[in-house]
């Protein structure tokens, strides 16, 4: 088996600490050899790319040789830190001038730029390290009796080109776990407009939500953190602008598959930190 760093420096992490507390679990629970990535750079979002383009670069091109100096390769288990760590990768190798300016500015920190590493997502590792059948022996508790909404948000298009949303379906029929159909999708979860207008984020996250519900979806099941802190964290300021209740509880891949593989302890989860609560057990 490969060895790996788990990425768990997300954005706001006193907002996805849930998603985070899960990951570290599940990576536990399958006993696979990926200890937190201590010292690499919180990630900043795909979005901050169109703010600095040169310190985005830098900021990941540091991850991804702090990785590949200890021969480790890099899980990252929600789509934002996949895509800027992949993206940077992708744009380094395909641009030896901005390669030099990179090299040049991690020099400063006394680093070697070395791209020498795999950025790959928690479904990849699950099917490819331990396989479908491994993971089918683990299933205690089937979803048979329950329907997700599958949100992927604005950003998936640009995810496609670095995870495959096939394996997501691979492991969600291993689990037996129904999508609904819903028009929201591929939409925007708001938050990338947050801090330039936090009414318009709430009212773009509000009409997914309800969409998701009005769909009859038992939960929403999101692959990445700032939907996650849409949803969840702020799903009450969403209930307001909607004049609706809503109260959809919202699971990560990491939490789903714990509670599949027969963790029903809320606090080892970290269910127990959610704003919306989830009655699933």
């Amino acid at each position: 088996m490969k060895n790996y760093f788990l990425f768990d420096t997300l954005i706001q992490r006193e907002k996805t600490a849930p998603m985070i507390l899960a990951a570290r679990k599940l990576i536990e629970l399958l006993n696979i050899d990926a200890p937190s990535f201590k010292g690499a750079k919180a990630d900043l979002g795909s979005e901050f790319m169109g703010l600095d383009r040169l310190k985005f670069l830098e900021h990941y091109a540091y991850n991804l040789t702090l990785a590949a100096e200890q021969k480790r390769d890099i899980i990252c288990f929600e789509q934002s830190s996949l895509v800027s760590h992949a993206h940077t990768k992708e744009i380094l190798l395909n641009d030896s001038n901005l390669k030099f300016e990179i090299a040049q500015r991690l020099a400063k920190h006394h680093l070697t730029l070395n791209l020498e590493v795999n950025v790959i997502s928690l479904e990849q590792l699950l099917l490819d390290e331990m396989g479908a059948e491994k993971l089918s022996v683990l299933l205690k508790y089937p979803f048979v009796n329950f329907q997700t909404a599958l949100f992927l948000g604005s950003n998936a298009c640009r995810a496609k080109k670095y995870r495959k949303e096939d394996l997501l379906t691979q492991l969600l029929d291993l689990i037996k776990l129904k999508c609904v159909k819903h028009a929201s999708t591929y939409e925007s979860d708001g938050f990338e407009v947050y801090d330039a207008s936090p009414l318009l984020a709430k009212k773009l996250g509000a009409k997914s939500m309800l969409d998701m519900f009005d769909n009859a979806a038992d939960f929403v099941l999101v692959s990445d953190a700032r939907s996650f802190i849409m949803f969840d964290f702020y799903q009450k300021e969403l209930e307001k602008i909607a004049g609706r209740e809503i109260k959809l509880g919202v699971l990560s891949l990491a939490e789903l598959l714990l509670l599949a593989f027969g963790e029903t302890n809320k606090k080892v989860i970290g269910l127990d930190q959610h704003k919306v609560a989830i009655t699933l057990i």
